[in-house]
């Protein structure tokens, strides 16, 4: 350690005062601080007086000193001098309350290396000795218990002395554990159970102890007592070693450190709610080292309040900035901070403020905002632009908002009254939303977010990645209508451009007839004369069929009609430049040029001579250099991208940046890149998209199976599960057997559950339903005849999969179902079944109750009744007509009637086991049965009809009928 740093226990709000010990000079500082403890450098000036205020200092000679700084005079004298018979270098001090002096030093022959003094007394003796013949490293006194001592021995163990045990020097090794960590021993003022040490020269460890853990042992050969193990503790940059560990003595459990390589490191530790494990079985491990977890402490937050200087310039040259010591100040500031004094190798001293409270912010499942700060400020920035698009800008940055990935803050800073420079709280929409994240998807469910592509662009837009997302999936949606994506059998549905120029479906079994073998080169080329796509123009290939069925799905427009259209769409949702960018790729040069025209003539975009250079064949040096330096200004994208293309007239340089999405640039590679050159493109990038969790990466891998590694590593960066299932629902299980979709549907489910959302939830599994069965009905063989799905599929194993009834009846407590199997059904009274044998068919079972009492009896009879969950023993829901409990019989003749009229009209109730059918279920309920049922689309329960969900909103439609949802309230 080169200098150290001590604030002084006595100083006052009036009179700061600390030390400055410098090794090097052997000089004693005290200093009195001029200005506030505000972060930054510290204004101080040396002093030397102080009341009541006594120093020890430890001498290489092994001799121990003690100080008083209460002199008068310029330079302070020592009072007492404490001599050793042998000299030796002392290593560590330590002065208790009552005035007691511990001095360890090093090991010379057999004598003691710990001696107790009392500096009250008028003998210079050691009151006791302890360790003798045994080197020690550090001793401390416990502030509470002056009479203990803690200490560090033979660089192996850390004992616990008792002063007032006269045996614990005899012989008696005292309470002690096994460490290397033998160095800058400091006790936690504030919960004095717990102490740390540090690790010797190299070794830049700190374990922290329980004094209560450590148990007396003659041998030390017990396991480790050590509640953390920091190994190492701070970023190892060559030779590191830990110099200076201090508690903060304000807040409990809050460690310091500083290392030689000028680090400086905040550990905060605390104790858990729970109740500590006293069992040895299935201890939690310990990820910060030492034994099993058997306390509820843990490491709540670290921080690193310096870096440690990496390099240097020359070996041995410090530029002054490194920290080489630091302390705890004992007051805090009105903000809650404590200060910490930072002393650097120039020997200047700076603040630094820390958090007492950690700032927290939790919003529960009711929307209730808690934090333990003193207030909260919700900001929005202000609006740049003028009065006529402000209400449209100002919408798509509320939607913006809502983004649950690209969350990141902008630029503004704090300013000195806590507010963002430059914003303002006035009119702040959707405050809800901006203070609780977890809203967005609640909220996007809500407004509609579901497998209604154009609907779902609507609630999302301003994300761009969404907005990109949906708008692929909708295209892939448009060309798999009408079996559009089907020939001789084969459905490519959903199928990626990087898959189909690949030829790679899937798994075919689920795409293709059993009884057909067609290829999936043959279905491309199929499919191009199906749609009669033109011949393909670009570069030289063997596979002109393949490109244009894949320029197809990125949206290629082969059409003048249909370009100009998708030109003015861009223009009016504001992307002037790529409407031009789109109209020259397709090499339509005179359609950018009336566009340019237009919006140069409504003054829609400024007059950059951009249409010379498009009308022109060629360009010079000179206009080359003028589109350089306007690419390098312009911050537009396509004008970037359009730009780049008249520099160097050729597209692959464009494919190489980023200033395109990646629809243009697959389009660009299947126009200008030879076979070879394509495939490695597609490769690379599909590596690439599905590495990031890019979504506009779908174009490339489609919606199969590949799509569902993309989606995972999209999940775990953003946590977006409601886009991930929504988008996967149009493939799985039609398409793609895999359990992870299950997994993330039935969360996503447990999600609706949570938020109330009973309506969106059977409104996702009707549409899913259908959207599973629009492929299996419809599809035509090879006569061009329309099969049935049981003609067409001969082997269930092989027929793409429909869901189950999706909607069922659960607990309002558990959310266990409450189907029940005919088989564990056990009814209290039964009937002589068929299947019962001579020998009981005469008799009657009764419940047995000897040895049971009433209230047992009572639940056996309410679990058999079908009246209660049983699981949790809560009863069913009622009805929401006639108020009666679900599973309740009836008593009425005409219901349980085999002629009933409604019984014969509703046979998809037979599905549903008589024990959770009610009266209203299976015969509309005869007390209430003429109602109007009719609810937001929802059919009435006992109505006698299933009408299907329709995506407008409910209405009916005739000649469908949906067999395997039964809807209730």
């Amino acid at each position: 350690m080169e200098a150290a740093v001590r604030w002084s226990p006595h100083s006052t709000a009036e009179r700061r005062r600390f030390l400055l010990v410098d090794v090097a000079e052997s000089s004693l500082t005290l200093n009195e601080v001029n200005s506030d403890l505000k972060p930054g450098p510290l204004s101080f000036q040396p002093v030397s007086s102080l009341q009541e205020s006594l120093l020890a200092l430890g001498h290489v000679s092994g001799n121990a000193s003690v100080v008083d700084l209460s002199n008068e005079k310029p330079r302070t004298e020592q009072l007492l001098t404490f001599k050793t018979k042998q000299q030796r270098k002392c290593n560590s001090v330590a002065l208790s309350s009552q005035n007691w002096l511990a001095v360890a030093l090093d090991k010379t022959r057999s004598d003691v290396c710990l001696n107790i003094y009392d500096v009250g007394s008028e003998v210079q003796e050691p009151v006791r000795r302890l360790c003798p013949a045994e080197l020690v490293s550090s001793v401390r006194f416990f502030p509470s218990q002056p009479q203990e001592v803690v200490a560090t021995a033979q660089r192996s163990f850390v004992r616990l002395y008792d002063l007032r045990d006269r045996s614990s020097g005899s012989g008696n090794r005292s309470l002690q554990a096994p460490t290397r960590n033998i160095n800058n021993i400091t006790i936690d003022p504030l919960d004095e159970n717990y102490f740390a040490s540090s690790g010797s020269t190299g070794d830049p460890s700190v374990t922290v102890w329980d004094k209560r853990w450590i148990a007396q042992s003659s041998s030390g050969s017990q396991a480790n007592c050590a509640v953390f193990n920091f190994s190492p503790a701070v970023e190892v940059v060559g030779l590191t070693t830990v110099w200076s560990l201090r508690y903060s003595g304000v807040r409990r459990g809050r460690l310091a450190l500083c290392a030689s390589t000028g680090e400086i490191k905040v550990m905060d530790m605390m104790d858990a709610n729970t109740s500590p494990l006293h069992t040895s079985d299935y201890l939690p491990s310990n990820p910060y080292g030492g034994g099993s977890w058997q306390s509820n402490r843990y490491v709540s937050r670290v921080r690193k309040v310096q870096e440690p200087i990496r390099q240097r310039a020359n070996k041995g040259h410090d530029d002054g900035t490194r920290a080489v010591a630091f302390d705890w100040t004992q007051e805090t500031s009105p903000e809650s901070e404590q200060s910490m004094l930072i002393l650097r190798s120039s020997r200047e001293v700076e603040v630094h403020q820390m958090p007492l409270v950690d700032t927290h912010v939790n919003v529960n499942a009711r929307q209730d905002l808690s934090t333990v700060r003193n207030d909260v400020a919700v900001l929005e920035s202000k609006p740049q632009m003028g009065t006529d698009q402000s209400a449209t800008n100002l919408e798509q940055r509320n939607a913006e908002l809502t983004d649950p990935v690209n969350n990141t803050e902008g630029s503004d800073t704090l300013g000195n009254n806590g507010a963002l420079d430059g914003v303002s709280s006035e009119e702040t929409p959707h405050i809800r939303n901006l203070l609780a994240p977890a809203n967005v998807a609640e909220e996007r469910c809500r407004r509609g977010y579901g497998l209604n592509c154009e609907k779902n662009m609507k609630v999302i837009a301003g994300d761009w990645h969404l907005e990109r997302l949906w708008e692929i999936v909708g295209r892939f949606h448009d060309q798999a209508a009408d079996n559009g994506m089907m020939h001789a059998g084969l459905d490519l549905s959903y199928v990626g451009v990087a898959d189909l120029w690949s030829e790679t479906a899937g798994n075919l079994a689920k795409r293709r007839s059993p009884s057909r073998k067609t290829q999936v080169d043959d279905a491309i080329i199929g499919l191009n004369n199906d749609h009669e796509l033109p011949a393909f123009e670009g570069e030289r290939t063997g596979f002109p069929e393949h490109r244009q069925l894949c320029l197809a799905a990125c949206g290629w427009k082969f059409t003048t009609d249909t370009l100009e259209a998708e030109c003015q769409e861009l223009i009016e949702r504001g992307k002037y430049y790529l409407s031009i960018v789109q109209a020259v790729l397709h090499g339509y040069i005179h359609i950018a040029l009336n566009l340019l025209r237009t919006l140069i003539r409504s003054k829609t975009i400024m007059n950059i001579g951009l249409g010379a250079l498009l009308a022109s064949d060629t360009i010079n040096e000179e206009q080359r250099e003028m589109c350089q330096w306007m690419a390098a200004d312009t911050s537009d994208p396509g004008l970037k991208a359009l730009l780049t293309f008249l520099i160097t007239g050729d597209w692959r340089d464009v494919m190489k940046t980023h200033y395109l999405h990646l629809g243009y640039r697959v389009a660009l590679g299947l126009k200008y890149l030879n076979d070879t050159e394509l495939s490695g493109f597609m490769q690379t990038e599909t590596a690439r998209v599905i590495r990031n969790g890019d979504l506009e990466g779908i174009l490339l891998t489609g919606l199969g199976e590949r799509s569902l590694e993309l989606f995972q590593t999209y999940l775990t960066r953003s946590a977006d599960l409601q886009t991930v299932v929504l988008a996967s629902a149009f493939t799985n299980p039609r398409y793609v057997d895999d359990i992870r979709w299950e997994m993330w549907r039935d969360t996503y489910f447990d999600q609706l559950q949570s938020w109330r959302c009973f309506h969106e939830r059977a409104r996702f599994t009707v549409m899913h339903a259908r959207l599973c069965r629009k492929g299996l009905v419809g599809m035509k063989d090879e006569k061009g005849k329309v099969s049935r799905l049981g003609s067409y599929l001969s082997s269930s194993s092989s027929s793409p999969s429909s869901p189950a009834a999706p909607v069922t009846l659960k607990c309002n407590h558990c959310q266990a179902p409450l189907a029940r199997a005919q088989s564990s059904l056990a009814p209290l009274h039964p009937t002589t079944p068929s299947t019962e044998t001579p020998r009981t068919a005469g008799t009657t079972p009764m419940p047995k109750t000897t040895g049971h009492s009433p209230t047992k009896i009572q639940g056996a009879l309410a679990a058999n009744s079908g009246t209660v969950c049983l699981r949790c023993g809560r009863h069913m829901p009622r009805c929401a007509l006639c108020n009666l409990w679900l599973g309740t019989p009836t008593t009425s003749p005409s219901l349980s009637s085999s002629s009933s009229p409604s019984s014969s009209t509703r046979p998809a109730m037979k599905k549903f086991p008589s024990g959770i059918s009610t009266p209203s279920l299976r015969d509309g309920d005869a007390n209430h049965e003429d109602e109007d049922d009719e609810d937001e689309g929802f059919p009435a329960i006992g109505a006698g009809k299933e009408e299907p969900w329709d995506e407008s909103g409910g209405e009916e439609r005739e000649g469908e009928k949906s067999k395997d949802v039964i809807y209730t309230r």
